[in-house]
């Protein structure tokens, strides 16, 4: 018979021990990473669907316009209970350069402003679209 007498192995609840703290240690990182990767895909989603509510609440509205003899397009446009921000005048589906001026690009809400923009020629009546984050407008202006 083999007999070992002087065993200098591990005892089996040593190993034991030793099993279960790797196998927490590897159970907390896995926790770690999906935590962080939750807690960032959460605050992307949140942004997003938050600009995404404002978007879909803004609100414009013209209340006046017309194009005076000079050339000269006005636009009288209020806002409702969120900020607006406009991207372009279009002007017989032709976009007007510089218009609406840097100080109209983002409204505050319940804001009224007047927008002056220089038409390239002065026809009789003009179909304008406002593209700004809630949307686009269409509207009718004519020569006074």
């Amino acid at each position: 018979m083999l007999c070992l007498r002087g065993k200098s192995g591990v005892s089996e609840y040593v190993s034991a021990v030793i099993l279960v703290v790797i196998v927490l240690g590897a159970l907390t990182l896995i926790y770690a990473h999906f935590n962080a990767v939750m807690s960032l895909s959460e605050a992307l989603f949140s942004e997003s669907l938050i600009r995404y509510s404002i978007d879909i609440r803004s609100l414009l509205v013209v209340t006046a316009t017309h194009v005076s003899n000079d050339g000269i397009l006005h636009l009288i446009v209020a806002t409702g209970e969120y900020p607006v921000e406009i991207y372009g005048v279009y002007v017989d589906d032709v976009l007007l350069e510089g218009c609406p001026p840097l100080e109209f690009k983002t409204l505050r809400p319940y804001d009224v402003v007047e927008i002056s923009c220089r038409l390239p020629e002065t026809p009789e009546v003009v179909r304008v679209k406002i593209s700004y984050n809630g949307g686009l407008i269409e509207v009718l202006s004519s020569k006074i």
